[in-house]
């Protein structure tokens, strides 16, 4: 190909010029930064094979996160680890992608079109009362509502089309053949009567050896106990006891009472809805509205024009009443309205996202301040104490500067530095000393080593840290880990003493426990059981009136049967052989995908090359920078969700 390039252009290298000065130009704006736009470097977090993962798209399902979680007193402390939740996830889906082009496979818009409507349809909620869809404004209106959108929903469906049609792809190159179904259908069809008992090692009964048994079995464990990157850090907690802040008192509370008396009301009310789809029925029905308001005045009875009138299904059998509600839990329009009634008052129409209401209020109620006193108290002194500790911290934070060492600033500060147990990524149960802090570990392996980190929740105080070392990969010496070698000596004696037992019974299954009886079930409905290969082997293997070798089970435990009862399974009809082959095709064409899937992560991470143009287009690029400055822009606190 360049030297039919090069043919083109020979002796006339004046063109040639021409175009490589193009393509030079455009390669240099194509790779170098560029401003504020939304694939930016600095807004790009991660490139997968030449797909861009935003921040925005990161920023979203984070915000859905968090809405699925709900606000609780850690949702703070949760942040990094759902930022790196979120980002992963992300790199996941474009995986997908890559690997659905991979295997050419094509999604048309009219396919997502139909999927999507089909999903749509499939909902009530969406639907016109003529069994219709809503027009598209009213169903994202509804999606937004639920922190989505009708675009993601989109996405997702055209997602699924593609995965579907990957695996169907993949499953039709899969071989089956005469003996795998005859055993898989053994396994589905054939009935078993057996009887089995279990017997769990039990690692309390062994005793602790010595520092010289636990050293040599550690010594002959090899990778067993290795450990992977081990950080240490240094770091100032502060806890509202430390600080000694003065109790709030009752006045001031008071005042916070009053300011928030909203929160505390709830409202009695019945509505008539007459719903609107599109602004064309709009005008008519907010003249519906008027027309019945007018009569309810004169004197028909609210309850039963609810009954005949409203469009609100849930208003039927009610008389439309909504019983006792917050009113910052419904529509802000219709809530506003119903808040500025007086006790059974008929409002005007009022515009909701979902039409024309008429609202009459009933009752007004408030939780009496000696009711909140206490909770409002402690939720004042909580905010002094976070306002306080984080501007002690932020000072600390500031004289350290971004690498600088806390000691000399803490001690200033009448601070007290500490420093944690060496801990790994992976660490679940959080830095060991520092209560609340399993959300930290992540973002320590974040920063670099020497870098401060941002001021941070962890439990019930405040920290800053800096990452003062990184160890690495290795088998830690006994007095670091001795409870995890004790424990793992202790199991593993602990196993072999179970095994002989078991060994020793023999046929006598009542010298391990007392026996549970299954009776006619299929291994398939066995669950993890059934799925174990060498129990699986050993419940279609032993003849009736025979005892299985003593096995482990998938819960660790040693486990033993007798075979009562055997009843053969019918034979299968053709439409059965087809539905069976289908579903074991399937099943292995969703295991060989994820191994493709997980070998083409592996690749990808392998090669995160992003400096040149091959680079933007092949590895998985994390945008570390970025990620940083992400991390250091979520805020500290958050408001209240919902």
């Amino acid at each position: 190909m360049l030297r039919n390039f090069r043919q083109v252009f020979k002796g006339n290298q004046t063109p040639m010029a021409v175009v490589m000065m193009v393509v030079l130009l455009g390669l240099v704006a194509y790779l170098a930064p560029s401003g504020g736009g939304a694939a930016a470097p600095d807004n790009v977090m991660a490139r997968v094979y030449g797909r861009d993962v935003l921040r925005r798209d990161i920023d979203q399902l984070i915000a859905q996160y968090i809405k699925s979680l709900g606000r609780n007193a850690n949702i703070e402390s949760r942040l990094p680890m759902l930022q790196d939740q979120a980002l992963e996830s992300l790199i996941q889906r474009e995986l997908r992608h890559e690997l659905a082009d991979r295997h050419g496979i094509v999604v048309t818009d009219a396919e997502i079109r139909a999927a999507l409507e089909a999903r749509l349809k499939s909902i009530p909620l969406f639907l016109a009362e003529n069994g219709q869809l809503r027009e598209t404004s009213e169903i994202n209106g509804i999606l937004r509502e639920n922190g989505t959108s009708l675009k993601q929903w989109e996405q997702e469906v055209a997602s699924d089309l593609s995965l579907s049609k990957l695996v169907a792809q993949a499953a039709s190159r899969v071989p089956v053949d005469q003996a795998w179904v005859d055993l898989e259908h053994r396994v589905r069809a054939e009935k078993i009567t057996f009887e089995a008992v279990t017997l769990a090692p039990d690692p309390s009964q062994v005793q602790d050896p010595g520092d010289a048994r636990l050293e040599a079995f550690l010594k002959a464990s090899g990778a067993r106990f290795q450990v992977g990157p081990r950080r240490v850090i240094d770091y100032v907690s502060v806890d509202q006891a430390a600080l000694g802040l003065t109790p709030v008192d009752d006045a001031k509370v008071k005042a916070l009472y009053e300011t928030r008396k909203a929160q505390y009301t709830e409202l009695k009310a019945r509505h008539i809805l007459f719903m609107v789809q599109g602004e064309a029925q709009a005008a008519e029905a907010f003249k519906k509205a008027q027309d019945l308001r007018a009569k309810i005045v004169a004197g028909l009875d609210f309850a039963k024009a609810a009954e005949a009138s409203s469009e609100d299904p849930s208003a039927k059998g009610k008389g439309g009443d909504l019983g006792w509600f917050n009113p910052g839990r419904m529509d802000k329009a219709f809530s506003a309205a119903a808040a500025s009634l007086k006790e059974g008052e008929i409002s005007q129409p009022v515009k909701s996202q979902f039409g024309y209401h008429l609202i009459k209020l009933e009752g007004r109620r408030e939780k009496p301040f000696d009711e909140v006193k206490e909770e409002l108290r402690a939720q004042m002194e909580r905010e002094a104490f976070a306002t306080k500790a984080k501007d002690k911290l932020e000072q600390l934070r500031k004289r350290a500067g971004e690498r600088g060492d806390l000691a000399a600033p803490a001690r200033n500060l009448g601070l007290k530095v500490q420093t944690s147990k060496p801990f790994t990524i992976e660490d679940s149960m959080g830095i060991d000393g520092m209560p609340g802090s399993q959300f930290l570990a992540p973002e320590a392996f974040r920063l670099e080593v020497g870098q401060v980190s941002k001021v941070r929740l962890a439990g019930m105080a405040y920290v800053v840290y800096r990452v003062k070392e990184e160890r690495p990969v290795a088998v830690p010496p006994l007095a670091e880990i001795r409870g995890r070698v004790l424990e793992g000596w202790k199991q593993d004696e602990a196993r072999t003493a179970a095994m002989a037992k078991a060994q020793k019974a023999g046929a006598d299954l009542a010298a391990l426990g007392t026996p549970e009886t299954k009776t006619d079930v299929t291994i398939a409905t066995l669950g993890e059981l059934g799925q174990h290969p060498a129990i699986r082997k050993a419940l279609l293997d032993t003849p009736a009136g025979k005892t299985t070798q003593p096995l482990w089970s998938p819960d660790g435990k040693v486990w033993m049967a007798r075979i009562k009862a055997r009843t053969p399974a019918e034979p299968l009809t053709f439409e059965g052989r087809r539905t069976l082959v289908t579903q074991l095709q399937t099943q292995v064409a969703e295991k060989l995908l994820t191994a493709e899937l997980v070998t083409l992560s592996q690749e990808g991470r392998l090669h995160p090359g992003f400096s040149s143009l091959y680079g933007r287009f092949n590895g998985i690029w994390r945008n570390e920078e970025a990620i940083r400055r992400a991390q250091g822009d979520m805020p500290d606190t958050l408001p209240d969700f919902e």
